[in-house]
């Protein structure tokens, strides 16, 4: 089986899942949709209230939205994320 070569010039992209405080689903959807690289975003049903997803250069920077600024957003308890791979 052949290997594929990785583009190291391509963005990472996960889906990051967000749990929120009860009642701040709305407010956090709204903050987290300002921030730079969340390229959508929408509440949900199920065990998680919001998915994103989220763009970066590389996991390094992937790692500083989502702990910086996404952990960040007044409301948000938890976050899950799935870098995506193809």
């Amino acid at each position: 089986m052949r290997k594929k070569n990785i583009n190291t010039d391509m963005p990472v992209l996960a889906y990051v899942f967000i749990n929120t405080e009860a009642g701040r689903a709305f407010k956090v959807l709204e903050a987290v949709k300002k921030i730079e690289g969340v390229k959508d975003a929408h509440t949900i049903t199920g065990i998680y209230d919001i998915v994103a997803l989220v763009e970066a250069a590389d996991l390094k920077d992937l790692g500083e939205k989502i702990v910086d600024r996404v952990q960040g957003v007044k409301g948000v308890e938890r976050t899950v994320t799935a870098v995506v791979v193809e």
